[in-house]
């Protein structure tokens, strides 16, 4: 370090005025109104030294950690994760109008089977659709949401990783470059599990309905063509 125009070092200056060494080579101190002086740079201690090296340190970990936290916090990423609960609720949409669709038409099959059709019995049942339809309709929406919950959560994960693994000396360029690799896995998974975890049989009770009713249509159907009445007895002969 140098002080004003700094063009010798003070203990030169100090011999040059202070030759006898009267002013215990001091006079450096007080003759250089003028600053010649070169100070001599102050060696650094070993602890000074540690201390400057774990600054130096804590200040990139510091800033890889906010590398990672600009990826994670990207808006951008939220639109994702909107997109993709979307796209997920759609396509649990899909499947619940499917099952819809199967258990309308068996329901009109099973009423024209048993002689309801148009009756009190059919409007009863088609209300029961209607209802199943509409909890059905909720159930798909909690499931989307609940997938979109869930990628959110294996990003927090990841990040917190990541964070940690700055303090091992994860430098800022491969930081952001993982943490944009973890967020598209991410989404590939939960694009990959929301697909066999689609919602159960939302008609499962008609299932049932419709089974029983189509067994005693066949129960029917046989005794007849063995001779007996609809329901098991025998027909009486003709003539």
């Amino acid at each position: 370090m140098t002080v004003g125009n700094g063009f010798l070092k003070e203990e030169t200056f100090d011999k040059i005025t202070d030759p006898l060494g009267v002013f215990g080579g001091k006079a450096g101190r007080w003759a250089d109104p003028a600053g010649w002086i070169i100070k001599e740079p102050k060696k650094e201690s070993a602890a000074d030294r540690a201390a400057r090296l774990e600054e130096e340190r804590q200040a990139q970990i510091r800033k890889t950690q906010g590398e990672i936290n600009a990826v994670f916090n990207d808006p951008r990423r939220e639109g994702e994760i909107a997109d993709f609960v979307d796209a997920t609720r759609q396509f649990y949409r899909q499947g619940l109008d499917d099952q819809k669709g199967e258990t309308d038409r068996d329901l009109k099959f099973a009423m024209q089977r048993a002689g309801l059709t148009g009756g009190s019995v059919q409007r009863d049942k088609n209300i029961d659709v209607a209802e199943q339809y509409a909890r059905g309709l909720i159930d798909v929406n909690q499931k989307a949401l609940g997938a979109g919950s869930a990628l959110r959560a294996q990003d927090q994960e990841a990040r917190a990783r990541l964070i940690a693994l700055a303090t091992s000396g994860l430098d800022t360029t491969t930081a952001a470059q993982q943490s944009q690799a973890a967020m598209r896995s991410n989404l590939e998974s939960q694009r990959t599990t929301s697909r066999f975890d689609a919602p159960a049989q939302a008609f499962g009770t008609f299932q049932q309905y419709l089974t029983r009713a189509q067994e005693t249509a066949d129960r029917r159907r046989a005794n007849q063509d063995s001779g007996f009445g609809p329901y098991g007895s025998a027909m009486p002969y003709g003539g």
